[in-house]
């Protein structure tokens, strides 16, 4: 019977180990609401941007989350969900949320967020600071990128910017743009991020994509690499929108299958170790 009770105690440490390990990576607090992807829009707001082009991207937008194939890639996932968050920028120091982090996981929610981006205000109308957006978004996600709690956790974190022109204001002013817009880029991947994407707009001649591909984009999820939308207009933002929100949003439906959060493998030790328990008792 000793030998036997030196077992299971043996099984009780090394389940409460695996636990503990699995805790102990573990940073998201257990109330987090489980999402597939974490999505930041980014939306320029420079003043390059005129007023009547303003109103027709805005409108782009509310209208895309009343996309039904937008809402049917974002219930393809395992949580059939995603949190989504939009953020104004435009100079170094001007980023300004517009819209806090909110759950959409049907048809009423979507409309929600949609209904939020219409009542919005446009807070900024100065230089272009790509990479400085990127850095603020960034910081606006929660633990995955080792931010306060924001409410959701993901296995993606996605940022989704917008921008009608290069960056002519990101600090330092002695180092190229580009360059600075590049470690803004690699700051904000490195911080957890998974994936930048671009909607580059007014670029009828793909000028802009281009240089969107080359300094501002990054990184994967779901098996698919970052992307810049080109987008001819402004009227042509609810469109090109649609369609990148439904390979981004996809994306991160196809890793969060693939991936399962760390709370559910925590979960999962603690229910082994109480099985142990019970087979002790």
């Amino acid at each position: 019977m000793k030998v036997k009770h030196k077992i299971e105690t043996s099984k009780l440490r090394n389940a409460a180990a695996v636990v503990a390990v699995m805790l102990g990576g573990f940073s998201q607090p257990l109330y987090a609401v489980d999402v597939d992807t974490e999505l930041l829009l980014l939306v320029d707001v420079s003043g390059s941007v005129d007023s009547s082009e303003y109103d027709l991207m805005m409108q782009g937008y509310a209208d895309a989350f009343d996309s039904a194939s937008v809402l049917s890639a974002i219930q393809s996932g395992a949580q059939g969900a995603i949190a989504v968050s939009l953020v104004f920028w435009s100079g170094a120091t001007q980023q300004q949320v517009g819209v806090d982090w909110m759950l959409i996981d049907d048809a009423a929610s979507a409309a929600a967020f949609s209904d939020a981006i219409e009542a919005s205000t446009r807070p900024f109308n100065g230089s272009t600071a790509i990479g400085s957006a990127l850095q603020y978004g960034a910081t606006a996600f929660g633990t995955e990128t080792g931010q306060a709690d924001n409410g959701f956790t993901s296995v993606s974190q996605i940022i989704d910017i917008s921008g009608d022109g290069t960056d002519n204001n990101t600090p330092p002013d002695e180092v190229s743009r580009e360059l600075n817009v590049q470690a803004g880029r690699d700051a904000a991947l490195a911080s957890g991020v998974d994936m930048i994407n671009g909607l580059p707009i007014g670029d009828e001649d793909g000028v802009l994509k281009t240089y969107y591909e080359d300094n501002v984009i990054g990184g994967s999820a779901g098996g698919v690499d970052a992307f810049a939308q080109q987008t001819d207009t402004f009227g042509d933002v609810q469109t090109s929108l649609e369609a990148k929100l439904i390979s981004e949003v996809g994306a991160g439906a196809v890793q969060s299958t693939a991936i399962p959060e760390p709370r559910v493998a925590a979960l999962a030790g603690l229910g082994m170790l109480f099985i142990l328990c019970k087979r002790r008792v």
